[in-house]
């Protein structure tokens, strides 16, 4: 896969479009006494492709930029400083997501497509693997993560591929084990893809990275890397 096939121009561009959205939107007098959005509605607005807002956010969670909350007028001014000056490149990913970039953001963008449509569908089949076995696995990656300095990008990938809208308390109420298992499903599939060169090292074995995937090949059509982003442009 090569980078062109991930960093696509709709992602470059999504920091600059972002920027210009908030600029639009801070002088109508309908945002007070606050903007009402986060940096992160904003990325979502914006987004042609609805997964690239996360992994945008994922990367410019690296800077000095405003949290996850609702922005206050105080801090428009910070978040258009880094949005204005953020530069989505290869190097950026690798920074943020560790040399195996271009499959964690790939399923970063296939996990969001794919759940936006069908969570209920997907989550039914979620439910697979032993958890007992799923949580050794997931140990040992994140024991080789540790090891070879990339905690940091291996927690980013998890965080970029699960959007927490999906736990919300209304989606609890109707079915918290069916959410449970499918954040489990896609966070896995993120945590074994983010260290998959390091299969082999320290404790961490091909029957673990295998574990982290199979519960999202089970309940995504077409395995952990379905193409997805062309269908819902």
């Amino acid at each position: 896969m090569s980078s062109a096939d991930v960093i696509t121009d709709e992602l470059r561009l999504l920091p600059a479009r972002a920027a210009q959205f908030i600029r639009r939107h801070r002088v109508h007098e309908d945002s007070a006494p606050e903007t009402g959005f986060s940096v992160l509605d904003v990325l979502v607005h914006c987004a042609p492709v609805r997964g690239d807002a996360f992994v945008v956010f994922q990367l410019l969670s690296r800077r000095a930029l405003p949290g996850s909350g609702i922005l206050d007028r105080g801090a428009l001014d910070d978040a258009l400083g880094v949005l204005d000056s953020f530069a989505v490149t290869e190097d950026e990913c690798t920074e943020t997501f560790g040399p195996n970039w271009p499959d964690v953001i790939e399923h970063a963008v296939d996990a969001a497509a794919l759940l936006h449509d069908r969570l209920r569908e997907l989550g039914a089949a979620s439910g697979t693997v032993d958890s007992r076995r799923r949580l050794a696995a997931w140990a040992c990656a994140r024991d080789a993560a540790w090891a070879s300095g990339r905690i940091k990008s291996w927690y980013r990938a998890q965080d970029a591929a699960w959007e927490r809208c999906h736990m919300d308390e209304r989606t609890l109420r109707e079915d918290e084990r069916l959410c449970a298992n499918l954040a489990t499903a896609v966070r896995d599939a993120a945590a074994a893809l983010a260290v998959a060169d390091l299969v082999g090292s320290d404790d961490f074995t091909r029957s673990h990275f295998e574990t982290l995937l199979e519960p999202w090949r089970l309940c995504s059509p077409g395995g952990a890397s379905t193409r997805t982003r062309a269908l819902h442009r």
